[in-house]
């Protein structure tokens, strides 16, 4: 059965929307899949059956070259092989005539994940509460001493949470008023829909409390009624991934993290794990915590760690470093 490239685009993406699929996932989709249509049409390729290995091919090296890196071209390989799985579920095409099993993925080159030390932390974190101690200026309209405070409590809670549990900064923003209490906190539709638990310092919820006073200061003497959320703007509004990586990157440079290191809340992420490999966690235990679907999501930070220990030891043994 003949059917266009846009017609069957339009029909897996419904079909993703029908099934649940997350937001991001959909938006990827529709925007890799675009890409790849333009690319087709301009060979004049306009039917999903007239895609050939060849083409799907000529459009992942004309990606690199374009500058893309082997895993955002993965990345695009990934979508591609959604829109002809979907074709084959729908029955447009047979199994064994779907040219994507004739295509390979891209060999990615070995990943070196750069993370913040125990002292950069360290460092952020004294910087975040001593801006908690501010004293209020309860002056001029709008509360500007009150937004101060609660501004800074809630930078410092935010990074404690990160580095605490590892959460990724959309399950973080994302919290709702019930999903902390004084030992865990519960995550809700976290990366793939999925639920999970994971326990904190009573200093967290400490810093939570703190946080909820000075929130709920300003908010109040502004007349603003907030949404559920654990974390919003001054407006009550929900606190959204730019404006975190913003403060979060501020914070950074105010200490002087290492240009080597991206200050993203990533990255705290990034160190959350490796703390947990030098304690000789079992890699199992961390993709739980890490709410990570794939063993080998988890095994790359290994990686990196192992690559990071193989460097040292190249440098204790090397005959240069050790000339007397």
């Amino acid at each position: 059965m003949e059917i266009s490239i846009q017609s069957a685009i339009q029909e897996m993406l419904f079909d993703n929307k029908a099934r649940g699929l997350s937001k991001n996932t959909i938006i990827f989709r529709e925007k890799t899949l675009k890409v790849f249509s333009v690319f087709l049409c301009q060979n004049n390729i306009l039917n999903i059956n007239e895609i050939k290995s060849i083409h799907i091919k000529q459009y992942l090296v004309n990606r690199l070259e374009y500058g893309y890196s082997e895993t955002s071209v993965n990345a695009h390989l990934r979508a591609i092989r959604a829109l002809f799985a979907y074709c084959v579920n729908e029955e447009y095409m047979r199994y064994e005539e779907a040219p994507i099993h004739r295509v390979k993925w891209i060999k990615e080159r070995r990943t070196v994940i750069n993370t913040f030390t125990d002292e950069e932390v360290k460092m952020m974190l004294q910087y975040t509460r001593k801006r908690t101690f501010n004293k209020i200026k309860k002056t001029g309209k709008g509360r500007t001493g009150f937004c101060t405070k609660f501004v800074n409590e809630r930078n410092y809670l935010l990074i404690l949470i990160l580095t605490d549990t590892g959460l990724r900064i959309n399950e973080a923003l994302n919290l709702k008023l019930e999903n902390i209490n004084d030992s865990q906190i519960i995550i809700k539709n976290g990366k793939g829909k999925k639920d999970r638990i994971v326990h904190c310092s009573p200093l967290v919820y400490k810093q939570y409390l703190k946080y909820t006073r000075a929130k709920d200061n300003y908010l109040d003497s502004n007349g603003i009624i907030p949404i559920e959320n654990v974390f919003v703007t001054k407006f009550g509004k929900k606190y959204d991934y730019r404006l975190a990586e913003k403060e979060i990157y501020k914070i950074g440079k105010a200490v002087n993290i290492r240009d080597s290191i991206r200050i993203s809340p990533h990255t705290f992420r990034h160190y959350f794990t490796q703390k947990l490999v030098r304690e000789n966690v079992d890699i199992y235990m961390i993709q739980k915590l890490l709410g990570h679907a794939s063993i080998k999501t988890t095994e790359l930070y290994l990686r990196s760690l192992n690559i990071e220990n193989e460097i040292n030891k190249m440098i204790k043994y090397s005959p240069l470093q050790n000339l007397d």
